[in-house]
């Protein structure tokens, strides 16, 4: 792996021993933050996010309605490339745990970043002005079945744990394109080690508990608490723009400080590193 990406595997132990306990298993992930963050539940198979981004292509004439065409038929190809993305994270997840996928069981698509309106009307003049954005994005959470998996939990023991990897974001330059293809490149590579992870804590609860692992239930990636970061920051797409910044200075005579003006400079956002956490339940036997 070259230098300008590190591999940070870490893992948190939750394992817990479901008795008897029909219905789905629980897709709850670890703390974050002081408001924790709610999972949704969902059923057998492998769960994993897409993210995708399309470029929209300009109209040769600027309206409203060529504005939100062009976009809209961006749109779809980006909801068609974060179901294809989410389908080769999957099969990262069956090749690190030793599963094969099936056919697709569910397609959650998700908000993608949000963006502003493409044609405003000027608050002075009452002219409409419309922009073009660079792309549209889009997300979804994708379900595989899992081949020889077991279909349902009913009346059956559970064995769950959450795994966690990471890896820096090496972008070589401060631009869009650079911080793009990094993003997806360290989340691809924290991918497997995630699964990995969940799959060896599974292991060792199963060791702890006394209790024989059998088939694979769910493995559920979490949700992120830091929102779309894979598709922008000021726009879909988008990593760098310009802000606004306060001189503040200190008043002699006051001792106060205060900003003595303001002034626009350029500014990339995005992580240093990125963290994938997932969980995965295995049935179980034993007493």
């Amino acid at each position: 792996m070259s230098g300008s990406m590190t591999i940070a595997r870490g893992a948190f132990l939750a394992a817990v021993v479901f008795a008897a306990v029909p219905g789905q298993a629980l897709a709850q992930g670890g703390y974050y933050g002081p408001f924790g963050l709610q999972q949704e539940d969902y059923g057998p198979g492998v769960t994993v996010a897409g993210a995708g981004l399309a470029r929209v292509k300009a109209p040769s004439q600027v309206t409203e309605d060529s504005v939100r065409q062009a976009v809209d038929a961006a749109r779809r190809k980006a909801v068609s490339r974060a179901v294809a993305d989410a389908r080769r994270r999957s099969e990262r997840v069956a090749t690190a745990v030793g599963i094969s996928l099936g056919s697709t069981d569910a397609v959650e698509l998700n908000p993608g970043f949000r963006e502003r309106e493409p044609c405003r009307r000027s608050r002075r003049t009452q002219e409409l002005r419309c922009v073009v954005p660079a792309f549209a994005s889009a997300s979804a959470t994708v379900t595989f079945e899992i081949a020889g998996g077991a279909a349902s939990d009913e009346g059956a023991r559970e064995l769950s744990a959450s795994g966690s990897g990471s890896a820096l974001v090496g972008a070589k330059r401060r631009t869009s394109p650079a911080i793009r293809h990094a993003l997806f490149t360290a989340r691809d590579a924290a991918t497997p080690d995630a699964a990995e992870e969940a799959r060896i804590n599974v292991e060792l609860a199963a060791q702890g508990s006394g209790l024989t692992l059998g088939q694979p239930f769910s493995i559920v990636e979490q949700a992120s608490p830091y929102g779309y970061t894979l598709l922008g920051a000021f726009a879909p797409g988008v990593f760098c723009g310009t802000v606004t910044r306060g001189i503040i200075r200190r008043d002699p005579e006051t001792g106060s400080r205060r900003v003595v003006r303001r002034r626009r400079v350029r500014r990339c956002f995005a992580p240093r590193s990125l963290q994938v956490t997932i969980e995965a339940t295995y049935l179980a036997q034993g007493s």
